[in-house]
């Protein structure tokens, strides 16, 4: 028989990190002014941060997705 490792831990240290590391790379698309870019990896950020249990973390990148949203995409939903 095989016994099972326990990994749980490795992941949600890699979503947490990974999360980290798309909220920077979200940084360098926002000072380029690619805001689309920006949304997109803030977006998989929060996922990121939900599935690793970091939940400050992920509302913190939540409201900076809604604020990013609504100062450069404001008009695109009233065409």
């Amino acid at each position: 028989m095989s016994r099972k490792i326990d990994t749980s831990a490795q992941f949600i240290e890699f979503y947490v990190k990974k999360g980290h590391y798309l909220v920077e790379l979200s940084e360098n698309h926002f000072k380029n002014k690619e805001y689309k870019k920006c949304l997109e990896l803030l977006s998989q950020a929060h996922g990121m941060f939900e599935k690793g249990g970091a939940k400050d973390e992920a509302e913190k990148v939540k409201s900076k997705f809604e604020e990013i949203k609504m100062k450069f995409f404001k008009n695109t939903n009233n065409q």
